[in-house]
């Protein structure tokens, strides 16, 4: 998570005033969970921030006992049908399909929408992310967001559903087909993209590479086919490739694991090589091997003329051996959904907020733009502030 209100603009770039949510509620949230004794590590970097390690599981079970200890039920592979609204449109509850048939109205003084996303809606994410995405977007995801909450607050009250920017927070990946196994997410994902070069299929350069491969990822779906060429040398493999991205994380060699797992890849010992493979996988090899020559001229003579242009991690990809990776974007989940004021609060399309009504997480609108600041930042801040709004913070 950035640490700054300007960081979190940089890597965040959402709306300010939600931005400002997450970074004021993140550590009552945290604080939260340590009175309740749930296992926090400390303070690691991780990305261009730092963040916790929680035992999310411990986590969810203390929450379940909670409501339980308060008279509340806990009830799980349930089907919320519609939200139940009264005469003056206050929303007072939901509508749930029972496995044996029928429906049970639940009432309460307050719903929270917190359903995750809409990742695995393939209609959905065409829409609001980019055509590419409803059959060459893999999933590295829970297996239920389908945009439920998007759905619910839509159809109930006409709440604005308005993914503003079609961003999504994941990561790039190498291709295998085992994929869809929860275990390969990390291992499969190429964390250091971010000092490598991507090339499309056109053998170009398409992005600045340094912001992120979270950011990466979102760029390399607009691409012919959904994927790219990731290209990189010894030096970073060594450094960036082979290490683990959260110190105390199991150490890989991603380009052994990825080749091991069926990935497209090469190590060579020259760009030749390397122009050779990209045209074996229909990249258009020869102007991949000029790209990465043209690249490397202009970080040690001209890296302020390079387009396109690169923020940061200037130094030249020429040590052998080389690298080079088929990566296809891979979404964890969304970024644009319902549109909630800086009390995570429901709003119409004329910006009244919807009695009754909350949202948080992934279902919102707004917290981020393509960069991303932690999402159970964003899940557990914006719950907060609803849970404030609603007058039950202590």
């Amino acid at each position: 998570l950035p640490i700054s209100p300007g960081r979190m603009r940089l890597y965040g770039g959402g709306v300010p005033e939600l931005g400002a949510v997450v970074l004021r509620n993140y550590p009552l949230g945290i604080d939260w969970l340590r009175r309740r004794g749930v296992a926090i590590s400390p303070a690691v970097a991780v990305l261009h921030g730092r963040g916790y390690q929680v035992d999310i599981l411990d986590h969810l079970r203390g929450c379940a006992r909670l409501v339980e200890q308060h008279g509340g039920h806990v009830v799980l592979d349930t089907l919320t049908q519609s939200l139940l609204i009264d005469a003056q449109g206050k929303v007072i509850g939901a509508r749930t399909v029972q496995e044996e048939g029928g429906f049970l109205d639940v009432h309460a003084r307050h719903v929270l929408l917190a359903t995750g996303g809409y990742q695995n809606s393939a209609e959905l994410r065409a829409r609001y992310i980019h055509p590419n995405a409803r059959e060459k977007l893999l999933l590295r995801t829970n297996p239920v967001s389908c945009g439920d909450g998007l759905r619910l607050a839509a159809a109930a009250v006409g709440a604005e559903v308005r993914p503003t920017n079609g961003g999504f927070y994941g990561h790039l990946v190498s291709e295998s087909p085992d994929w869809g196994d929860p275990r390969l997410y990390t291992q499969l994902t190429q964390y250091h993209s971010d000092r490598a070069l991507l090339l499309n299929e056109a053998g170009l350069r398409f992005c600045d590479e340094s912001y992120g491969d979270h950011a990466n990822t979102n760029h390399v779906l607009a691409q012919s086919n959904a994927r790219a060429l990731c290209f990189w040398d010894s030096n970073i493999h060594r450094a960036y490739a082979t290490t683990p991205v959260v110190k105390g994380t199991e150490i890989l060699d991603k380009m052994q694991v990825a080749l091991e797992r069926g990935g497209q890849g090469v190590v060579a010992s020259t760009l030749d090589e390397v122009a050779a493979f990209a045209t074996g996988q229909d990249f258009d090899g020869e102007q991949a091997r000029r790209s990465v020559l043209e690249y490397n001229q202009q970080c040690r003579q001209g890296w302020d003329s390079m387009t396109p242009s690169r923020g940061e991690n200037f130094g030249a990809l020429d040590q052998p051996p080389f690298y080079a990776l088929v990566v296809r974007p891979a979404i964890t989940h969304t970024h644009g959904g319902i549109r909630v004021d800086a009390c995570a609060q429901v709003l119409t399309p004329d910006n009244a907020p919807v009695p009754g009504l909350f949202a948080a997480g992934s279902d919102i609108d707004g917290v981020y733009g393509v960069g991303y600041a932690g999402g159970l930042a964003m899940a557990l801040a914006c719950g907060v502030e609803a849970v404030k709004t609603m007058g039950f913070a202590r």
